[in-house]
């Protein structure tokens, strides 16, 4: 009869370190793994955030840079980067955006507009990512109305 009660705690013992390695090892692949899910979360987010805003900015007529498109119109260049220099006016285009969700608390995306060509700036929207942040950069083109190609690059963050 000892000689059964001293196996039955070892065989325990046994069991139990088996059963905590798989619980540590499932652990740590869970954290790894959800941390790289949420990486690429965010990275898809943001790029399908700045496609809409290029979509809205170089097709939208009514709310965009353009005229028609691909012309860009300097009106509504001059327009965007006024309203955009103070704090309201960026916080009404973050809005307008859809930039700012408010569900379950309210969170900014901040983003940049820019349209530079041939050293002379036409837009500059916005703020630029502090340092290493995860961003979404995406890039049109626009015809300006002497007849020069634009890069309209959108950054959202």
């Amino acid at each position: 009869m000892l000689l059964m009660k001293g196996q039955l705690v070892f065989e325990f013992v046994i069991a139990a370190l088996i059963l905590f390695t798989i619980v540590i090892y499932t652990i740590n692949f869970l954290s790894s793994t959800v941390g790289n899910y949420h990486s690429r979360f965010l990275s898809s987010f943001l790029e399908s955030k700045a496609l809409l805003i290029s979509e809205i900015v170089m097709n939208d007529p009514s709310g965009g840079i353009v005229s028609e498109w691909p012309l860009l119109s300097p009106e509504r260049m001059t327009d965007l980067n006024d309203t955009c220099r103070n704090e309201e006016g960026y916080y009404q285009i973050l809005q307008k955006l859809g930039l700012v969700e408010e569900k379950p608390y309210e969170i900014y995306h901040h983003m940049n507009i820019l349209v530079r060509e041939g050293g002379i700036e036409y837009v500059n929207c916005g703020r630029l990512p502090p340092g290493n942040m995860s961003k979404a950069v995406v890039t049109r083109y626009g015809l300006l109305a002497s007849n020069e190609i634009a890069p309209v690059q959108i950054t959202v963050w």
